[in-house]
């Protein structure tokens, strides 16, 4: 089927030359322009070769997929492209070329942040230095200093920094060093070490660099605005001068700041190091007209044309209180599902068609409380969660298994399990703990039955009985023999049907030939398999709302210092660096532009606090806002 773009967008689709950069503003149709170009990039491959696309969340991987298979078909799609997130595409170095810079095979991810935390408190147990002079003996004094210091070795990390690059500071090069080798005792890396140790790998072994040079002869950057120094480095280093480069992006986009993310990347070093090209969409296709009016007043850069047909609503509500805004939102709902729109397609409204927007998860507390008591149903998009997050002890203990079955080299999660089976024992391996006689009469029993589901895993690792595994578990919740709470079978199921999800997940996007269940884990720590479909209402941070559309927006809870963020009014009131400010506006800007048709912003006058109740002020960007009628 022939796709209509505009003059524009084919310009895109067809540029020839070596790098190029697009600016491509909400709703210009970056992602049909993305698909249409890698469709054409294709047509030009030689025998081997193949488009790298690089997207910013699984999800958009998925998306972008999806839409060429449609196409292309699955076998051609998996020939000739690489789709996913930069931390799944370096995982992919690090774990096939770790000991070309001397690290050992089957590096494993250390997802949990508090396991990071437990690690990091050992180095600095192990150095007297550092503890003499960051340990005191106020507790949370020192909880705070360790994850300060923490948080400011992961900044380094993001910023390609090795412990060599610290030698005029003897303390924190040992602190690094400590804490690098304690990982790797561990048979582990942290998310940050992902990316450091591909872009060692590709920098420090050109044979490396150039074998990939010769398999991707295209790179395609999706949200590129949001690339921090780290991830523009290893493209800079994949690329070399031979390999063709697009980034899509918005600047107007930018609002991963925290994570060393920002458009200058785009806006000048892309520009500059690989002498790109420049074209601009601003062509308009989503929004109605008051939500682009509206963006236009957050945003004076945002410039579009073609104007949408549809005149669109936005409007702004305050309340008493955030009961009386939650109770609002709910019946507004309600009555745009019985009455339908005639700006909506169809003048039909469904509840997968509406979102609500805050600026943290906390701000959803009633509005929560009120769809559960309406029984409408919902979708909480507030984190991008990890995957080990099982509810049920038996699950979280089979889950705990898998991990020390494909490392043997993990200390933290042994600890974690022999707490979780209530055992104050110091287990020197894991089959030590599967065969202790000495605990209770229930963890025995369950145990008994894990141990059988952990013996199918490990059966044959070319062909991985994961499956099985489950199915065997879920035949013994039956057994009465177990006498488990109701509440807790129920808790079980819910977790085995996750990891059924999970695996299902995983063999639709891998090859047999490339299974194993160390790179399942693997998969699943970096959050690839957690791809489900959003059901009902969905409420979601605006960062978790990337990418993201729905006919009906409510952007909630606008008070300032909730949006703006408190910390980000704070910085620009005592310095002279306005970055978070900026940054802030850029959050309003994709609450805003997430709305096809209908926006409605609202705010509570009172809010109920542990001081009492308290007087708020509506946000800054409601006064802006407050002339659209």
């Amino acid at each position: 089927m022939a796709i209509n773009l505009s003059n524009t967008q084919k310009a895109v689709v067809d540029y020839l030359g070596d790098n190029l950069l697009v600016i491509a503003g909400a709703g210009s149709g970056k992602t049909r322009v993305l698909t249409e170009r890698i469709k054409r990039l294709i047509l030009i491959l030689k025998k081997g070769e193949k488009v790298l696309a690089i997207t910013f969340s699984n999800k958009a991987a998925e998306e972008l997929k999806g839409r060429l298979v449609e196409t292309l078909g699955e076998q051609k799609l998996n020939e000739c492209t690489y789709i996913g997130t930069i931390h799944k595409f370096c995982l992919d170095i690090v774990t096939s070329r770790s000991s070309a810079i001397g690290l050992p095979d089957e590096l494993h991810i250390c997802d949990s942040y508090n396991d990071r935390l437990q690690i990091f408190k050992e180095a600095i147990e192990s150095i007297p230095q550092i503890k003499a002079k960051y340990i005191g003996t106020d507790t949370k004094e020192n909880q705070k200093k360790i994850k300060k210091l923490l948080d400011n070795l992961s900044n380094a990390k993001r910023n390609l920094k090795f412990a060599g690059d610290y030698a005029n500071k003897p303390l924190i090069q040992k602190l690094f060093e400590e804490y690098d080798n304690m990982l790797i005792q561990q048979g582990v890396i942290d998310f940050d070490d992902i990316l450091r140790y591909s872009y060692q790998i590709l920098t420090e072994r050109e044979s490396v660099a150039r074998l990939y040079r010769k398999i991707y002869k295209y790179i395609c950057i999706d949200e590129a605005q949001d690339l921090n120094k780290a991830q523009y480095e290893i493209i800079k280093a994949l690329a070399g001068n031979e390999i063709g480069v697009t980034m899509v992006g918005d600047p107007n986009q930018s609002i991963y700041g925290f994570n060393g993310s920002t458009s200058d990347y785009i806006e000048r070093l892309f520009l500059d190091d690989f002498k790109a090209e420049k074209i601009e969409l601003n062509e308009n296709y989503r929004s109605s007209k008051k939500i682009i009016e509206a963006a236009k007043k957050i945003e004076s850069s945002f410039e579009v044309y073609g104007v949408c047909k549809y005149e669109g609503e936005f409007e702004i509500f305050n309340f008493d209180d955030e009961k009386k805004e939650a109770e609002f939102i709910v019946e507004k709902i309600k009555r745009l599902i019985k009455n339908g729109h005639p700006d909506v397609e169809n003048n039909d409204i469904t509840l997968e068609q509406c979102a609500i927007i805050a600026r943290n998860r906390y701000i959803f507390k009633y509005i929560e409380e009120l769809l559960k008591a309406n029984k409408m149903e919902y979708t909480l998009k507030a984190s991008a969660k990890g995957s080990f997050s099982s509810e049920s002890d038996f699950v979280k203990a089979f889950e705990l298994g898998i991990r020390l079955l494909v490392n043997s080299k993990d200390k933290i999660h042994l600890v974690e399990l022999s707490k979780l089976v209530s055992s104050k024992k110091k287990y020197k391996t894991f089959e030590e703990l599967k065969q202790d006689k000495d605990l209770s009469e229930q963890w025995v029993l369950l145990l008994n039955i894990l141990r059988s589901a952990w013996a199918i895993l490990l059966e044959n690792d070319n062909e991985i009985k994961f499956h099985i595994a489950i199915k065997k578990l879920k035949n013994y919740m039956n057994n009465s023999q177990l006498n488990l709470d109701d509440h807790e079978l129920i808790l079980i199921s819910e977790d085995l049907k996750a990891w059924e999800e999970h695996w299902n997940c995983y063999v639709k996007n891998s090859s047999a030939g490339e299974r194993s269940l160390a790179n399942f884990v693997r998969t699943v720590s970096l959050g690839s398999t957690n791809i489900s479909e959003d059901k009902g209402i969905v409420l979601t941070t605006v960062h978790m709302s990337k990418g993201l559309q729905y006919d009906v927006v409510f952007i909630m809870g606008l008070n300032e210092g909730v949006f703006p963020d408190y910390r980000a009014v704070y910085a620009d009131d005592n310095s002279k660096d306005n970055k978070q400010l900026i940054e802030e506006r850029h959050n309003m800007f994709v609450a805003i532009t997430r709305s096809k048709r209908l926006c409605y912003l609202t705010y509570p006058l009172l809010k109920n606090t542990n001081w009492g109740v308290k007087v708020q002020k509506p946000s800054r960007y409601i006064l802006e806002l407050s002339g659209i009628k």
